[in-house]
């Protein structure tokens, strides 16, 4: 028998296990302007970091091994509209199905890229860690009040972490992908 989950309920019980209250999402709304204000150059970041590591460049070029420009401008311009959607966070009923989407639109390549096979999930979660340490770097630059921006970083990390939790569950069935050339390669005790 399937199970059904209930989505809205699993987002509010990590929030109450964070703490994540009305208070931080609206520290976080208040952020709306620093945060967007920087947003192309955080999306731009988050992308320049992405084309660091062949592992994760490879989701961005051609069959040619060039980065695909206009694939690149179009995920930070879907990076963006993630970003803005953050700001407005809602602990409803919509909120965690669009951001359950995302996850296996990740976990799951269409046809025509399947030869890649998924994002892995370790750079969902490190893109999130990239982004919350690059959201705290930018509110302490940006606010007066350090204690405020301290306050909204920690704010802006708990609603990350809920959206990973999320995103996370459509990874159930994890494409695996060939190692690339270049990649990551263990070095330590035991490696022969």
């Amino acid at each position: 028998m399937a199970q059904v989950i209930d989505w809205p309920g699993r987002m509010q019980e990590l929030a109450d296990f964070v703490g994540l209250d009305q208070d931080g999402l609206e520290l976080i709304q208040a952020t709306r302007e620093v945060v967007l204000a920087h947003g192309e150059e955080l999306t731009a970041s988050v992308y320049d970091n992405f084309l660091e590591f062949p592992e994760s460049r490879r989701f961005f070029t051609d069959e040619h091994g060039d980065v695909n420009e206009d694939r690149l401008t179009r995920r930070k311009h879907s990076l963006m509209r993630w970003l803005r959607g953050s700001i407005d966070f809602q602990m409803d009923e919509d909120y965690p199905i669009r951001v359950l989407a995302m996850g296996i639109v990740h976990s799951h390549p269409p046809l025509h890229r399947s030869h890649l096979g998924s994002v892995p999930a370790r750079f969902m979660i490190g893109t999130i860690s990239y982004i919350q340490s690059a959201v705290a770097d930018l509110l302490r630059r940006e606010m007066d009040d350090p204690d405020l921006a301290m306050r909204a970083a920690a704010a802006w990390n708990k609603m990350l972490m809920l959206q990973l939790d999320i995103m996370l569950a459509g990874y159930v069935n994890e494409v695996p992908n060939e190692p690339v050339a270049g990649g990551p390669q263990y070095t330590g005790p035991g490696a022969e």
